[in-house]
């Protein structure tokens, strides 16, 4: 007989009720408000009776979290649901730069009356461990359907340049931020040595749908190479444009159904324009639309597309096997005059005294970025001393089989090549690798890496391209493992 393919979903709202600091920016941001919930999406899967290879994967409307964040919604999980293999818990973050902290930061302590990072931890590891838990008590019969297609959402961000920056008249430092030669992240593009847009932009958008036992519709993992940080720099609690994507989903699909998001490989990706801003701006004006709306409406008719030839072949008769194993990354080397330009930093940093501004909030935002400038000397100089004895970093991989498709995880905001290099090596039809399951830095390139600015130099990069070798070949030999 055979064993029945079980599928579960369940979300979670996980905006907090007081006010709260939002991560993804150098200078602290208490939202008192809130332009839309964030929320957390959990998809369970089995079959038969063998859990071993089952997998409950969630996708969280945050810009990253901790590794507690992870350990302690396993351990909350594993109350709720002693049946399910807790190390089979995945988490992803979409990386909306609108979502409260979870800890794990370089802001200091938030003022009296806001929510804490270790507060909001608690409270969104136990709505992880509540979705996951619901998810995994709800699996009944279904199928699943898959396919691909393409939506212009993530931008090159990062401009190269002919000449070297740091070497222009009138160039400053950016000390606990970023070093610079012939790149920059969000660059001028009219500059008169602006030569490209560093990398190449990926399209495609990767979709895996769900129905129930009456073959309806409830549910899809949409992967898309581009974070979730249109409006990054709001002061209130957003899901970014994953919440207008939803509302036009379900307009069209039903109240009901449920849209995990991933972000694959886009550490040098946005959805930022670089270059036709003006072009850009005219056409949402025209159409009266926001680019929130713009990026939803762009997913909406991938959605769409895809949905109307791929469920034709819907199937319950899919292979299923998970593999979760800890891999070894070498770390990128501080060098010993980087150590010494951080203490130099570092001893800088400590003589600019607390802003004296008369107005509070800017007060916060001033002190704030000066602490985080110099809480990013800080890890540079223990990073110099933890690589004396801790020459690599343990990452966390997991790679699911579901059918003909792949899922393959990793911890970084990396770059989309090393995403390309494990899809075209790939034996699955169709393989979706996922960033941001974990706590990691920025994972460049090699061109990336000798052009430097923010996501790619040394404040940056706890891993680096020798790293991101390693990590598409275990991960490619952990695909074809599954496919023996």
């Amino acid at each position: 007989m055979k064993e029945k393919l079980l599928i579960g979903w369940a979300s979670r709202d996980v905006t907090p009720d007081r006010p709260v600091n939002l991560r993804g920016q150098f200078h602290m941001r208490i939202a008192r408000t809130v332009k839309d919930p964030v929320t957390v999406t959990a998809l369970a899967v089995s079959k038969g009776n063998d859990n071993r290879n089952s997998l409950i994967w969630v996708s969280c409307d945050t810009v990253m979290f901790p590794d507690s964040v992870i350990q302690v919604s396993r351990k909350m999980l594993g109350k709720l649901a002693k049946d399910f293999p807790v190390g089979n818990l995945v988490l992803n973050a979409t990386h909306t730069h609108t979502a409260p902290d979870s800890g794990d930061t370089w802001h200091q302590r938030v003022p009296e009356g806001v929510m804490s990072p270790e507060e909001y931890a608690d409270f969104f590891s136990s709505r992880i461990a509540d979705a996951a838990a619901e998810a995994w008590k709800k699996r009944s019969h279904g199928f699943i359907a898959y396919g691909i297609g393409y939506a212009p959402i993530g931008h090159g961000r990062r401009a190269i340049y002919f000449d070297d920056l740091s070497k222009r008249n009138g160039f400053k430092e950016h000390a606990g931020t970023k070093t610079e030669k012939n790149a920059r992240m969000y660059g001028d593009a009219s500059d008169d040595k602006f030569d490209c847009i560093e990398g190449y932009v990926d399209h495609s958008t990767h979709f895996l749908f769900t129905f129930d036992d009456r073959k309806k519709l409830t549910g899809a993992i949409i992967n898309i190479a581009c974070t979730a940080q249109e409006t990054e720099n709001l002061n209130e609690i957003s899901a970014d444009f994953w919440h207008e994507a939803r509302i036009e989903l379900r307009k069209k699909y039903g109240k009901d159904i449920f849209i995990l998001p991933q972000s694959s490989p886009s550490g040098g990706l946005s959805p930022h324009l670089m270059f036709n801003k003006k072009a850009g701006q005219r056409m949402l004006e025209m159409k009266g639309i926001t680019s929130r709306q713009e990026i939803a409406n762009r997913i909406k008719a991938a959605f769409e597309d895809v949905f109307s030839w791929a469920s034709k072949e819907m199937t319950d008769n899919v292979d299923l096997k998970h593999v979760s194993r800890k891999i070894k990354l070498p770390r990128r080397i501080i060098s010993n005059k980087e150590y010494l330009k951080a203490k130099r930093d570092l001893a800088e940093f400590a003589r600019i005294p607390s802003y004296k501004a008369d107005d509070a909030n800017r007060r916060l935002v001033e002190d704030s970025i000066t602490f985080s400038r110099k809480k990013r000397c800080m890890r540079v100089i223990n990073r110099y001393e933890e690589q004396k004895s801790r020459k690599y970093v343990d990452m966390e991989l997991h790679v699911i089989r579901l059918g003909d498709i792949a899922l393959a995880t990793n911890s970084f905001e990396l770059f989309t090549d090393y995403g390309i290099r494990i899809q075209a090596r790939s034996p699955a039809v169709q393989t979706f690798v996922v960033q941001l399951c974990g706590r990691g830095s920025y994972l460049p390139t090699r061109l990336a890496e000798k052009g430097e600015s923010y996501s790619a130099c040394l404040y940056c990069n706890e891993v680096g391209p020798e790293g991101g070798n390693v990590l598409v070949d275990e991960t490619v030999k952990t695909i074809k493992s599954l496919w023996k």
